[in-house]
């Protein structure tokens, strides 16, 4: 199935890193064979019409309620995404999935948590397993839904793609920490230089991975603005990459800088820079959203 753009420009751009991060390569190989799952959903839900059953009718933020999803579909489509569980995954993620296999009403369960933007707490205890890692099922089934929903929403937003490889782009200036299409929390923050703001700011979702303005001196944590409590940190080995650190909450967030580096596919370079994450981690900090991935 041939994919669309953005998703081809997210598989080129994780060959292209495994091949200069080989220390990555493991994790971007998973991560690649995920790839190959998500892009028969996204083709799916572009042909969907489902926009119309997840749009909100007032057109206030979150745009889409994905808890809404028609059930019948979603669940029997999450079915086939856990069995194809890829051989490239840990063995605790391939026994999570045999595990949610033979337990249906769980799976339906952890699905709909997911979709609700609710606690799956209550699930990976009746499953004996770790709630960040059982996570990274439905998070990834609702991801390429999630992108193709977005992109086609309208009514206050653009509905576009950036031309970096993200999904939908809200382009008005906001101070909502949570995305205006899906209302997760940020995954990451994208620089670039655009003709009428340069280095203007803008917050990657962790789900739907649309993205919308917020203000650059802004964190997304808690608000705090004080240049000194603000400080980023930036590393030879990703010199696009810096980690924005937050002295107030203690939470820290990716920023990928299109300016140094246009070739960058934010959510991917997020993902492979994990040794930024290790760094944050063990100078105390929180990050405010993991990845799919769980880091």
């Amino acid at each position: 199935m041939q994919s669309h753009p953005v998703w081809s420009r997210r598989r080129q751009r994780v060959a292209r890193l495994r091949a200069e991060h080989p220390h990555a390569a493991a994790l971007l190989a998973f991560y690649d064979d995920v790839l190959s799952l998500q892009v028969p959903l996204h083709a799916r839900a572009l042909k969907s019409r489902w926009l119309g059953a997840v749009e909100a009718a007032d057109g206030r933020p979150p745009r889409l309620r994905l808890e809404l999803l028609p059930e019948r579909p979603r669940e029997r489509d999450f079915s086939r995404f856990v069995r194809a569980v890829p051989a490239s995954a840990s063995d605790v993620l391939k026994s999570m999935a045999d595990r949610l296999a033979s337990e249906p009403a769980a799976m339906s369960d952890l699905l709909s948590a997911v979709l609700g933007r609710e606690s799956i707490d209550a699930v990976a205890a009746r499953l004996d397993c770790d709630a960040a890692a059982l996570e990274f099922f439905p998070r990834a089934f609702v991801q390429p839904v999630a992108d193709a929903l977005a992109g086609q929403a309208d009514g206050g937003f653009s509905g576009n793609h950036d031309a970096s490889g993200n999904g939908a782009v809200a382009g008005d200036d906001d101070s909502r920490a949570a995305c205006p299409y899906c209302g997760s929390a940020p995954v990451a923050a994208v620089l670039r230089d655009e003709p009428e703001t340069k280095g203007r700011r803008m917050l990657l979702c962790s789900l739907c991975l649309a993205e919308w303005a917020f203000p650059r001196t802004r964190c997304p944590g808690c608000a705090e603005e004080r240049a000194e409590k603000r400080p980023h940190h930036v590393s030879e080995s990703w010199p696009h990459v810096r980690v924005e650190e937050c002295g107030s909450c203690r939470t820290y967030i990716k920023a990928i800088d299109l300016r140094e580096n246009g070739l960058a596919v934010p959510v991917v370079d997020e993902l492979a820079s994990v040794e930024l994450d290790l760094w944050a981690v063990g100078q105390g900090l929180t990050k405010l959203r993991a990845n799919l991935l769980g880091m």
